[in-house]
This record gives C-alpha cells, structure tokens and sequence, in this order.
C-alpha cells in the first residue's frame, strides 16, 4: 500500500528538523499556529535543538535576533502561514544589516489553496525580498528516498547561506496538507518510510563548513603600505561585536604605532592590551574643533560599521584629505563614498595578515602625538568627573549611565539605541573589557526588550539600558519574561521623551509644542507600574548610587525592571559644558607638529579595494 499523506508529511517534518540541527542550528522560537503544527511536532520529538516558545511574531523574531548574537550562531523560527511570517520582517532586516545568522521557517498553504481566497493564505514566495541570504520552498511533502535526501540537502544549504559567504537571514518556505497531527505507522509500508526516513535524518552531515570571506592579497598588500608611511595612524571601532578581534588589533596598534579609538557598542572598548595607545573619550575629544585640528591622524582605518559618536560626522568633514580604510566582514560601509579603501574578510585574519604585512618601526613624531593624545584623553576624563559631580534635584542622565556600566560585572550590556549607545562612551571610562550588543543594523528601536531577553536566554546575565521610549516602544515584550527564568535587569533611563532630537537642528525649527508632541514623544508610562502588571518585580531608583548597588546584585536577583527618572536635558547639557571646557583647555594640551596631510596617501588610492 501506498503511505497515508499524513504519515509522509510526518517523516518530512522528522528529516527537516533533524537537518537544521546537523546544519549548525543550535536554538528554535517557535510562534504556535496551525498550519506549522507538523514542524512543532517533530520539534518536540527530539532533543538537538533547544525550543522557545513565544506567542508573538514579532517579539519572537526580536528575540531570535538577540539569542543568534549572544550565541554567535545560527537559530531558526518557526511560525504558521499567512501574515505570521511577515511580523518577522523587522527583525529580519536587523539581521541582514547587521550579519546576524536567522532560519525563517515559515508554514504555508499548499498550491492548491492559493488564489481562492482560503483563510491564513498569502503568497510568501520571496517574502523578505532581497533582505535575505537565500529563499527556498521546499514544497510539499513526498516519501520517496530522494525527495528525503533532497530534502535534507536543501536545509543544509540555506543554513551554509546564513553563515557563508556572509552571516545574514535566510527563508525555507513549507507548504504543508491536512491533516497536520502526526501519524502512526498502521502497515509494513509505513514502518518502511519511517524507517527510510528515520536513516536518512541521523546519516552523518555532509554540509561544508561556512566559508568566511577572506581579503584579496592585493587589499591587504595596499592597507599594509599606507599603514607603513603613516605617523599617526588611528583605528576606529564602530558598533559590532568585535570583542573577539582585541588581541588582533592591539597588535596592529603596537606594530603601525596607532592610537584606538573604540565605541562600547564594539565590544572593543577596555579590551584591547594595557600598553596600546587609545583615545577612549573621542566623543568628546574629537568633537572639540581645537583639539581635533591639534590631533589630527594621517591615517584612519575603521573596523566594521560607522561610528555613532555625535563627533564622527565632524571628524570626516574637517578631514577630507586624510585616507580612510575600512575593515568589514561584509557588506561596504563606507556611506559617503569617500573610503580611500574597502577591505572585505573576515576580520581578525585581516588585522593579523595587515599587522604581518606592516613593517616595524618607530615613525618620527608619534610619540609627542600619542603623548598629546594621552593628555587629552585624561583631561576630558577629568572635566566628566567634575561635571557628574555637581548637585542636582534628579540623577544626571550621564551618572546614571556611569553607574550601569561600572556596576554591570560579568553581565552582557545591551545598549538601546538613540542617546544611551550615544552617551555611554561620553561618560564611562573603561577598566576593563565588556560584552556589549547593540542593535545597530539598521538602528531603529525595534524589539529591544525581546532582542535584549534573547540574549539572556543565552545563559549569561544580561543588563538591557534603554530609554523610556524605547522602553514603551516595545513594552509588550516583558510577556516573555512571565514565564521565562532568565538573568536580565531591564534599566530603564527616564528622561521624558526623545532627547536625542535636542541635539538636532529640528528643535530650533518647530515651536516649543509641536516639537514635543512630534518628535519628544513623552510616553507618560509608569514602568514599575506596567512591568508589575506583566508579573516581573520592579521599582524606581534615585540615585546612581541606589542605582549602582541594584546593578550589582542583579546578577543574584534574577529577572527585575529599574526605573530611573534623570534630569532631562542633562545628556545635552553635559556635553556642551565638556566641550566648552576642553575648548578652553585646547591651548595647554600641547601640539605636536602638524604630520604631511600626504604621509599616508597611497599611491591609487583605490587600490586595494575589494567587491
């Protein structure tokens, strides 16, 4: 006899499941629905994968975005058809900015379904259009051995496509028939299938290892030379979780004598080795026009995406004739076009194969610059302090970031977007390193409660600083904490709305009302009150000091939310009076002598370059 439709469909589930774990899957969120019932089912059959469950789409595609990252591997979704798939699409586009390794696996309706109006039926062919890696649909079940190896095949290489060439999302399609529930074998051609099925599932992976990309000899070659004329190089690290590549560029620091400027939100910031020069206040520094034209580089390479220090924008500007490289795993970040050179490959094999290449020697003048630059660094240091100590009704904004972040211990910081990834690198000075994650793909503040819970169902405490839009942008993600043990305070930075538009050219443009009802944006929420409703313990903290204490018993707590009401204008405030201040001081900080605006200039300065 021929195998029921429905045992076929149960063997397919079972060979589909089984080759996501082979192919380097290590977690699945699943969304139950219908439709996506076969998939669950061989999901909770077996033991390879690790299984969450969270109702929402959204939240679930947010909080597969944040596990991936802390994982540093691939975990697919599973959800039913019609519109559940499409919740997913904000997370997905995060994922392909920012790299990160996501399975779509989405239920749908068979062919003969579509295009007469049956419920829960869209057309999901190519759904995420080009923000995906690859698309497949796998079509509907079959039971003959070579649609099962096929099958198997198929999943391996839109897994491979997630990790290599360039980690990103991809989508596996599933139409699947009625019935859904699983079946029982009822004849000897059943256990059969099942068996064929069951051998196929369990053979040894056969899927190559990802492939990461690796830099052209001739880039490397390029990079090395302008490296080599250069006497004041600098190395730049944007947002990206770059913690893994410290040993790497603090050799090339040592060997080209080059000064690291490194963002928190790179996972670099207080990482790299003691005795490599660094400039960690740049946000201030280089947005001190005096001081930026005293210190000027020769050379600027950046690693991964731009910089999101209010001072980036300047510091390109006022230095057009300064060659800039770009170091990427993927992509070409270079937005304005003006890269001097765009090196794509993985990127510690690209900072050691540089640092290699690179002559060793001690170009004239760095010392007195990298001196210079030391001084600056620590007279800014001076002025926060001073700043953050002055008296004041509410926490400053900068305090009480300050106080996360000396406070956080081994926990991973997942910095919101707007003013906290902003503001951390003007107020923390670093002692040490951090595990920073930030959602800077695409930045907007889409899911980062559920990416931040993510995160934490890692395993490692996490501590989520986030601002009090963001905070009700995505409020009803703390459902997921309901029911989920994990290690996450939620700090909630409480300054009435959206700052971060003070600092832009909008708030002198628009009357007072409008600009606040248009772009502040207060959410008027109570976060204790809304995270008590949620089920998850909360209270208001008012002092960085209270708050500090907090922080550092997270870890023992468990799961809390922190609400912390600043002063609200007091992120703009202190950077205006840090910048004015160091103006004031530029005269004593000392300048070196101006290095050859040509000393690093190659000779094409597009060679080098690479697709």
């Amino acid at each position: 006899m021929t195998p029921r439709p429905e045992l076929v469909q149960t063997a397919w589930a079972r060979v589909l499941v089984c080759a996501l774990a082979d192919a380097g899957v290590e977690a699945v969120v699943v969304s139950p629905g219908s439709r996506s019932t076969p998939l669950t089912a061989a999901l909770a059959a077996q033991e390879a994968l690790a299984v969450h469950v969270v109702v929402d789409e959204r939240a679930a595609g947010f909080f597969a975005l944040g596990l991936g990252r802390a994982r540093r591997a691939p975990v697919a979704l599973v959800c039913t058809s019609g519109t559940a798939a499409a919740h997913y699409y904000p997370a997905v586009i995060e994922a392909e900015m920012a790299g990160v390794p996501l399975v779509v696996v989405s239920a749908d309706r068979p062919p003969e379904l579509h295009g007469g109006g049956a419920p829960q039926t869209i057309d999901q062919t190519r759904l995420f259009g080009e923000h995906v890696r690859a698309f497949a649909d796998l079509g509907p079940p079959h039971g003959t051995e070579i649609a099962l190896r096929a099958l198997r095949r198929r999943v391996a290489q839109t897994v491979l496509a997630s990790l290599s060439p360039r980690r990103g999302p991809v989508h596996l399609n599933v139409p699947l028939r009625k019935p859904l529930e699983p079946a029982r074998p009822i004849d000897d051609a059943e256990v059969a299938l099942l068996a064929r099925a069951e051998a196929i599932a369990t053979r040894a992976p056969v899927a190559p290892p990802p492939c990461p990309a690796q830099a052209a000899d001739d880039a490397i070659a390029a990079l090395a030379a302008a490296l080599g004329r250069a006497r004041r190089p600098v190395i730049v690290a944007g947002p990206g979780d770059l913690g893994g590549a410290a040993t790497a560029v603090s050799r090339l620091a040592r060997r080209a004598g080059a000064v690291v400027w490194a963002e928190t939100a790179s996972g670099l910031r207080g990482a790299v080795d003691d005795d490599v020069a660094r400039l960690d206040a740049f946000a201030l520094v280089m947005g001190t026009p005096e001081l930026r034209a005293r210190l000027r580089p020769d050379l600027i390479v950046r690693l991964g995406a731009e910089p999101v220090a209010p001072s980036w924008p300047g510091v390109i500007a006022s230095l057009p004739d300064v060659p800039r490289w770009v170091i990427t795993e993927h992509a070409w970040p270079d937005p304005d076009a003006s890269a001097a050179g765009v090196v794509i490959g993985d990127v510690v094999a690209t900072l050691e194969h540089v640092a290699a290449t690179i002559p060793l020697r001690a170009p004239a003048g760095d010392d007195a610059w990298r001196e210079a630059v030391r001084l600056a660094d620590e007279t800014a240091w001076a002025v926060v302090d001073d700043l953050l100590a002055a008296p004041a009704a509410l926490p400053h904004e900068g305090a009480a970031v300050r106080a996360v972040l000396d406070a956080c211990g081994d926990a991973t910081i997942v910095l919101g977007n707007s003013l906290p990834v902003r503001l951390v690198d003007q107020v923390w000075r670093p002692r040490r390193a951090l595990r920073a994650l930030s959602q800077r793909g695409a930045a907007g503040i889409d899911g980062l409660i559920a990416g931040a819970v993510g995160a934490a169902a890692a395993g490692r405490p996490v501590v989520l600083l986030v601002g009090d839009v963001s905070f009700a942008h995505d409020v009803g993600s703390l459902a997921l904490l309901r029911h989920r043990a994990v290690p996450i305070l939620i700090v909630v930075i409480d300054n009435g709305g959206g700052r971060i538009f003070e600092s832009l050219p909008v708030v002198d443009a628009i009357p007072a009302d409008r600009f606040d009802a248009l772009w502040l944006t207060p959410p008027g929420l109570d976060p204790v009150a809304v995270a008590r409703a949620f089920g998850v313990p909360a209270r208001a903290v008012r002092s960085p000091d209270e708050l500090r204490a907090h922080v550092a018993a997270a870890p023992r707590l468990g799961t809390a939310v922190l609400h912390v009401p600043v002063a609200p204008s007091s992120a703009r405030e202190l950077r205006a009076a840090a910048i004015a201040r160091l103006t004031a001081a530029a005269a004593t900080l000392g300048a070196p002598d101006r290095a050859p605006a040509s000393a690093a200039e190659p000779d094409d300065p597009r060679k080098g370059a690479t697709p």
